[in-house]
């Protein structure tokens, strides 16, 4: 499967959310996406939620880093992308389940759209 779409979580101290933000993801329509979860050197339990995820589904990806900020984060994540296009979605953030197809389907449609 080829991953068209990364989606870069960055997450600092907001682990209680990212289970909401995860399910979100792995519920989508379209499939052929990769998520990268950040721990921004978060000092709750960020990578014990984060590894759960990325067991149950081998698209979610775990990236530990030391804290440096949400823009080190969100470019520490696009720099391990493998996508064709990159989605940021903050931790405490839900998309629907179609948000995926949809976007996909105006980036295949309109050459001129560049970011999701």
């Amino acid at each position: 499967m080829m991953t068209t779409i990364s989606i870069i979580v960055p997450c600092y101290n907001q682990a209680q959310y990212l289970p909401d933000c995860l399910q979100s993801v792995v519920e989508q329509t379209y499939s052929h996406w990769e998520c990268i979860i950040v721990n921004d050197g978060s000092p709750d339990n960020t990578e014990a939620v984060a590894l759960e995820w990325a067991a149950k589904d081998n698209r979610i990806k775990y990236l530990k880093k030391e804290n440096g900020g949400l823009c080190s984060a969100r470019n520490a994540g696009i720099s391990s992308a493998e996508g064709k296009w990159i989605l940021p979605l903050d931790a405490d953030d839900k998309i629907g389940k179609d948000y995926l197809k949809f976007a996909h389907d105006i980036m295949i449609s309109k050459s001129e759209v560049g970011l999701i």
